[in-house]
């Protein structure tokens, strides 16, 4: 319909161009005619034929022009022909002027005209284009001059869904489609419009089918060259979608950033060897906020002799030398606790700058459990000090660093003295506390690079680097000297001694060899007295060989019956009679002649070969004993030691009982000798078995009293019939006052407990007469006689039966 009535309009335009042009033919003909010669127009009005050339040249182009020109000619010359019989100069040459002009006109017109053209064309194609841009972009463009809409591109209707008459028509449309929560945005857009400023808004609108879009709005101002307001242009975007994907966007970043925020793990970011981002878990454990960890430096957080590491760790990360990088480093916290954290990193681009992102796991408690662990595994439960597992483990290496670094050493083996007694008297728990102050002691007592190691038991094993012999001698002195003083726990006063085996590490030396020296010095120390220390030397190795022999001959004396049992009598001072005697065990080696029972009895404890030696005495000391009383010697007990192997034994009590049956002995002639040791190792135990052999009617002497460290109140509950003063005070009774009060204080005190006393080791008649006056029951020693063979003890009775001694 719309191109019909253009249509139409354009063919009435040209009809009235084409008759505009018949008439300026004909005007001039018909002038002409009116005017034949020439005195009113002359040939003036022939130049109307460049008008028509004009007209077709400018509408059609330069080959109408021509046809104009050719027509214009024809035209002028047919009518000069016609009205006269020639042509006069004058009129030729107009002629020929009117046809050079108008071909003229025609060229030039025409290259105008093809210009305009395609200027025309141009300014169609871009019209059409920027019509096409303008009408189907999504995107509004609009328009205002002096608050009224001139201009609205079709992307407005697409926006708001509406017509765009109903648009121009109503300037409010945009403020009623405005979303409720967004109207405020109207008065601020009209407040920069007021002030002539530019602007750019986001809000929702809603469209006539309810459906809410996102619009980004922008307006910019438009002024002349006097800074004067001409029109508001702006563009209208629909954004709903890039909002949707910024919500989601958001929302995933939310959901993501909370999840990396709540996470039970450190997540860093690093660049420049500064923090650009940590989360929730990080700033805790730093006791900081994100404000002030941002920014920082991240190695001022890493303790100064992990720093470089860790740094020379993350360049070759960087480097890429390595693409994954874990280590455990510790922090340095707010709080000053220990945090030690495993990093898992690696190398990440932000920004087009590499950095270094990762995770950091809190292995504090899992260090803290290994190394308690590792602890327990390497120290002492009770003192808290070096174990044997530290010796084997750790310490051997340190001891073949210094020997390769040639740095001197030392190496003790420190040990109480009768600390078993000590546990046995007062108790384990008083025992384990006597402990916890030695190696209390023995840490004070040395230098910080010494190694203490709990060997077990009460023994200990120091060793000293940096020291010699001389300095080793002076720190062995100052640990016997503090050891000699008492201590005090629980309200009673505990008096130690100890004594130490000292080696000086060789070259040649391994830890083992270190440690069995230092035992074998402290091994043969305890046969020579207490508080004192020995250095190794290549005699204890004669004296080891000799040990190795004397286990080997008692073993083979033991097997082939070689031991043998003396007798030493005891008199009775009250009866003045021979009422008893002593077993006491010899042994004569082929190889080694005679060995004394101090040297070898301990090897026989230490070995276990003092059980079947205990027994093997007891059994031939009731048999000889049956036999003398057999022979009418009938007053007569044998004592016999008990050793405290024998003692512990379940069935010693039973032992006896059945050796007194197969000897045929009557239990009231065997007396069993204990020392206070056995007595007090387990005072129960002890009191049963002691109440079991007087109900089996064998009586029982506590050996060597005086000499250790008896609790009175313990000896008072003791079922025995006997105390034996030890022979190191019957010595100096003449020549010590001290040992003469002690010995009247023990017999007083026996004889109030209803105990005999028997004195050993007098050896003169006036040791004898004083301890007579003292009220002493029986002596025993060389002056009554020495130790014999039991053919010289059966003689001896024989002659000694009725002899007077005092």
């Amino acid at each position: 319909m719309k191109k019909s009535l253009i249509k139409q309009n354009y063919f009435k335009l040209f009809s009235k161009r084409w008759i505009a042009i018949l008439l300026l033919y004909f005007i001039p003909a018909v002038l002409d005619l009116v005017d034949p010669f020439d005195l009113l127009f002359h040939n003036i009005f022939w130049f109307f034929y460049l008008i028509p050339t004009l007209i077709m040249t400018f509408s059609f182009g330069t080959q109408y022009g021509f046809i104009a020109t050719g027509i214009g000619s024809t035209i002028l010359f047919i009518i000069e022909s016609i009205q006269r019989d020639d042509l006069i100069h004058e009129e030729f040459i107009a002629f020929v002027e009117l046809t050079i002009v108008n071909i003229l006109i025609t060229v030039v017109v025409g290259l105008l005209v093809k210009r305009i053209n395609e200027k025309q064309a141009q300014l169609n194609e871009t019209k059409n284009l920027l019509e096409s841009i303008f009408n189907h972009l999504d995107i509004g463009i609009w328009s205002l001059k002096e608050g009224q809409s001139f201009l609205k591109s079709k992307g407005i209707e697409k926006i708001y869904q509406m017509p765009r008459e109903y648009m121009i028509s109503n300037k409010n449309f945009w403020r009623e489609a405005i979303h409720p929560d967004d109207l405020f945005i109207t008065n601020v857009i009209g407040e920069k419009i007021k002030q002539q400023k530019d602007y750019e808004y986001e809000y929702r609108i809603i469209r006539p089918s309810g459906e809410v879009r996102w619009m980004r709005d922008r307006g910019v101002p438009v002024f002349d060259e006097n800074g004067t307001l001409i029109r508001y242009d702006g563009t209208n975007v629909d954004i709903t979608r890039q909002k949707e994907l910024e919500f989601q966007l958001r929302e995933s970043e939310e959901k993501y950033k909370s999840l990396l925020e709540n996470m039970l793990v450190g997540v860093f970011l690093i660049q420049n060897s500064e923090l650009v981002y940590v989360n929730n878990w990080l700033t805790n454990i730093l006791g900081l906020t994100e404000e002030n960890l941002l920014g920082t430096n991240f190695f001022d957080y890493i303790m100064d002799e992990e720093k470089q590491h860790l740094i020379s760790e993350f360049k070759k990360l960087i480097d890429g030398e390595t693409a994954f990088l874990v280590e455990k480093i510790q922090l340095k916290s707010k709080s000053g606790s220990s945090i030690y954290l495993e990093l898992q990193s690696v190398l990440t681009t932000t920004n087009g700058s590499p950095g270094i992102i990762g995770i950091a796991l809190d292995v504090t408690d899992e260090l803290k459990v290994k190394a308690e662990i590792e602890h327990i595994a390497y120290h002492d439960s009770l003192t808290d000090l070096f174990n044997m597992n530290y010796l084997t483990h750790q310490l051997t290496h340190e001891f073949m660093l210094n020997k390769e670094n040639h740095i001197p050493s030392c190496l003790m083996f420190f040990n109480l003295d009768r600390f078993k007694l000590i546990n046995e008297s007062f108790g384990h728990q008083i025992g384990d506390q006597v402990l916890k102050m030695v190696a209390e002691k023995l840490q004070n007592l040395t230098q910080p690079e010494a190694r203490i190691i709990r060997a077990g038991g009460d023994e200990f094993i120091l060793y000293l680097p940096y020291i010699n012999s001389d300095q080793a001698k002076s720190q062995a002195e100052v640990i016997l000297q503090e050891f000699s003083k008492p201590i005090y726990l629980e309200e009673m006063d505990v008096r130690l001694s100890a004594r130490m085996g000292i080696t000086v590490v060789q070259e040649e030396d391994l830890i083992e060899d270190a440690i069995r020296k230092a035992s074998s010095a402290l091994h043969f120390l305890k046969e020579d007295g207490r508080n004192r220390y020995q250095f190794y030397s290549e005699e204890f190795v004669k004296k080891a060989n000799r040990k190795l022999l004397i286990e080997q001959g008692l073993r083979r004396a033991l097997e082939e019956e070689l031991l043998e049992v003396f007798y030493q009598p005891k008199l009775d001072l009250n009866t003045n009679q021979i009422t008893g005697m002593e077993a006491l065990l010899r042994w004569s080696d082929p190889i080694l002649g005679w060995v004394s029972p101090a040297e070898f009895i301990p090897i026989a404890e230490e070995t276990g070969l003092i059980n079947p030696i205990g027994k093997r005495v007891l059994e031939e000391a009731c048999r000889q004993n049956f036999e003398w009383n057999q022979l009418g010697y009938t007053s007569m007990h044998v004592c016999v030691n008990i050793s405290s192997k024998q003692f512990i034994q379940d069935d010693f009590v039973h032992m006896i009982e059945l050796i007194l049956l197969e000897t045929g002995l009557k239990p009231e002639c065997l007396n069993l000798e204990i020392t206070e040791g056995i007595a007090l190792y387990n005072i129960k135990e002890t009191i049963n078995k002691l109440l079991e052999l007087k109900e089996l009617g064998v009586s029982v002497s506590l050996d060597d009293f005086g000499t250790g460290y008896s609790s009175l109140s313990y000896i008072k509950s003791l079922p025995i019939n006997f105390l034996k003063i030890d022979r190191s005070f019957i010595t100096d009774i003449f020549s010590n006052h001290q040992d003469a009060a002690i010995i009247n204080a023990i017999i007083s005190l026996a004889h109030s407990l209803d105990f005999k006393v028997v004195a050993e080791g007098v050896e003169t008649e006036q040791q004898l007469e004083l301890l007579a006056k003292m009220g002493c029951d029986e002596i025993q020693g060389y002056y009554i006689a020495k130790p014999m063979a039991p053919a010289d003890f059966k003689t001896f009775l024989c002659n000694n039966i009725i002899k007077t001694f005092v």
